[in-house]
């Protein structure tokens, strides 16, 4: 039997069974074929992104220098634009820790300087494109001003403000807390009193020569030549040939802490122990006083109670370094003590600075012993008859160089550099050298580090200030 052929009808469906399985064709429902433009990653996956670019910061630079001529008892501060301080308390390189942006301007400044030092610097702004290594801080002893607290150059004895006060021979200066200056007035025999403003007044002593305790306006002095006041109150002064050492209350009332009339060496308890022509003296903080006594070669200590000993030197003059005992002085004029202990000397025969450790022991800080006016080093400096001594919170020793008419500073170090005066006597106020001093004995200092000095030879009272 012939095969037979399917009906049409059953034909279709396959047909739309093969279309929809995406089977040839040019249906425009038809997925198209991969291209080089399409993704690779199936449809519907998403694209992962581009990665952002990290900004790069700019550049900064350092600021850095030199610095030099700093002396060896005090610091420096530097800014950088008025902010990142540093502290320098020697000469050598610096670097501000805080960078300055590329382009960015830098401005190196003095903040702080050490008391008695000016500091200038050179190459210190600009703007920072790249690491600014030339930064230069010079310092060196700064300038001072000279002027005249009290007195004329006409000895005399009278009360009053400024020039109209008179002084005859002022040898020691001492200043306490409130700001007032005491004058051992050695031609008059009288100690005075400036408050500040300069008014002048008489402490105690009648001007005529004597030796007489009680209270202060019938009290009699003989040559008083040194003084020092205690945080208490008290003042304590030598008298030069009445070799001994008075004390004024605060009440006004004079005794005799020791010594007597008659020249000596001998230790021992108030009029028991004997002096000659003792000189420079000073306090400590628990009212012990310590004397240069002159004629003697030696230093000498006084207990509150009155009790004389010998801390160092012998009655033979000398220069001889060491041990207390052994050490000799020639013509001791000037001590003052440090908190510490230490204890500085003025030599006016040695023309020298020594100093007496806590344990007793004698060195030479300052001075050759030959007489001269070089600044320098140790035994490079040379000092002519120094007298007073004073020394500052910043543990700086002030002289008054009589023989050489100059006001010298001395630091812990042993560097001498002279402040104020010149060579040649005379009294005219002024800025450092163009000043000038006619035999300047006493020296007191306060906290900023101003001087006093009693001007023997000119019958001043004279004021040393740092000039910024």
């Amino acid at each position: 039997m012939p095969f037979a052929r399917p009906p049409l009808l059953k034909a279709i469906p396959i047909c739309l069974i093969l279309a929809a399985c995406g089977g040839g064709g040019d249906d425009a429902a038809s997925t198209p074929p991969p291209s080089a433009t399409q993704p690779v990653a199936p449809i519907g996956s998403p694209v992962s992104p581009v990665s952002p670019v990290t900004p790069i910061a700019p550049a900064s630079y350092t600021i850095a220098g030199t610095v030099t001529g700093l002396l060896d008892y005090g610091s420096l501060t530097l800014l950088n634009n008025g902010a990142d301080p540093i502290v320098q308390a020697a000469d050598g390189g610096f670097s501000f820790p805080v960078p300055v942006a590329a382009g960015g301007a830098y401005a190196v400044s003095v903040s702080a300087k050490p008391l008695w030092q000016s500091c200038s610097v050179a190459n210190g702004t600009g703007l920072a494109n790249g690491d600014v290594n030339g930064v230069s801080v010079n310092c060196a002893v700064a300038q001072s001003m000279v002027s005249t607290i009290a007195g004329s150059t006409t000895a005399g004895y009278a009360n009053g403000t400024g020039s109209v006060a008179s002084f005859r021979q002022p040898s020691g200066v001492a200043r306490d807390a409130s700001g007032n200056l005491y004058v051992a007035d050695y031609g008059n025999h009288v100690i005075r009193k400036i408050a500040p403003g300069g008014v002048v007044t008489t402490l105690a002593g009648t001007g005529s020569p004597g030796h007489v305790d009680g209270m202060a306006g019938s009290a009699k002095f003989a040559t008083p030549v040194g003084i020092a006041v205690a945080a208490s109150g008290n003042i304590y002064v030598t008298e030069f040939y009445g070799n001994d050492i008075r004390k004024i209350t605060p009440g006004g009332t004079v005794t005799t802490l020791a010594g007597s009339a008659t020249a000596g060496s001998s230790d021992g308890v108030g009029a028991g122990a004997s002096f000659n022509n003792p000189l420079g003296i000073t306090v400590d903080a628990n009212e012990n006083v310590y004397v240069a006594d002159y004629s003697n070669n030696m230093i000498r200590k006084i207990t509150p109670a009155g009790v004389v000993t010998t801390l160092a030197g012998t009655t033979t003059a000398g220069s001889d370094n060491g041990a207390a005992a052994l050490a000799t002085f020639n013509g001791p004029s000037g001590i003052a003590r440090s908190p510490s202990g230490t204890l500085y000397v003025a030599e006016w025969f040695n023309s020298d600075i020594r100093q007496i450790s806590p344990a007793g022991m004698v060195t030479t800080l300052a001075g050759s012993g030959a007489t001269g006016s070089d600044d320098g080093v140790g035994t490079a400096a040379t000092f002519s008859l120094p007298v007073g001594i004073a020394i500052g919170t910043n543990g700086v020793l002030y002289v008054a160089d009589d023989g050489n008419n100059l006001i010298r500073m001395v630091t812990p170090a042993g560097v001498v550099a002279t402040l104020a005066g010149s060579l040649n006597p005379g009294s005219t106020d002024g800025a450092g050298s163009t000043a000038m001093f006619n035999q300047p004995a006493g020296i007191a200092v306060d906290t900023s580090g101003n001087l006093y000095v009693a001007d023997q030879a000119n019958n001043l009272i004279r004021s040393v200030a740092p000039n910024p």
